[in-house]
């Protein structure tokens, strides 16, 4: 009988130790924690360019008379970029100087209000706007202006999307 209660007794204090030693490790994963840093690199955005920017016309551009501008923005970053604002930063060139000297072309206001969006990854927009460039009277362009392409410079405003 003597090695049934030691037996018994045995088990029992087995059973309670193995119970504390469960709880203890299960209170040490409940309560476990700890710290780290994380970290982001930000990228740096690239500005929007312009492959071709042409004055060019669909009727003739004869003084005093308006045209299209043909513009093709390119977007380098990884983002897609909306386009809002077109703005003139100088008169159009054409590699003509009499007709550069003059202002003889230029593009009389910003184009705002836009929603122009250019796909991410090297990807370009094409954009016409009708009326948009004007030929000025006045001091105004010769016959060496005829048939010319002009340049016109601009600065393109987006925000990524």
């Amino acid at each position: 009988m003597t090695f049934r209660k030691f037996s018994k007794r045995a088990i029992i204090t087995s059973l309670f130790l193995g119970i504390l030693l469960a709880g203890s490790v299960a209170f040490a994963w409940w309560t476990a924690g700890g710290s780290g840093t994380g970290y982001a690199k930000a990228a740096s955005a690239s500005p929007l360019t312009t492959v071709d920017v042409s004055a060019s016309t669909t009727n003739d551009l004869y003084p005093g008379g308006d045209g299209t501008l043909t513009i093709q923005i390119h977007n380098p970053n990884t983002y897609q970029v909306t386009v809002n604002s077109i703005t003139p930063t100088g008169p159009g060139t054409s590699g003509v100087p009499a007709c550069t000297a003059a202002n003889t072309v230029t593009m009389p206001s910003a184009i705002t209000g836009q929603t122009i969006v250019i796909p991410a990854g090297n990807d370009s927009a094409v954009l016409t706007y009708p009326g948009a460039v004007h030929m000025n009277l006045g001091a105004g362009p010769d016959n060496s202006c005829q048939g010319l392409t002009f340049s016109i410079p601009v600065s393109l405003t987006g925000v990524n999307s």
